[in-house]
């Protein structure tokens, strides 16, 4: 599963809990930036096999 941010194609290692819009499954460098807002909670994506092998 790849980030859901425009030209980006790193895979998603982080949902995004945004209160004033749907979710998003980031990757962590987009993470870093995005989860400083006030009211973004980021979790980290469980790790799965196949995405370690990208």
């Amino acid at each position: 599963m790849e980030c859901s941010e425009d030209d980006c194609d790193r895979p998603a290692a982080v949902e995004l809990h945004v209160p004033w819009t749907d979710n998003r499954l980031v990757c962590a460098a987009h993470a870093r930036v995005l989860g400083r807002r006030d009211g973004v909670v980021a979790d980290p994506l469980p790790e799965r096999g196949e995405d370690l092998l990208e």
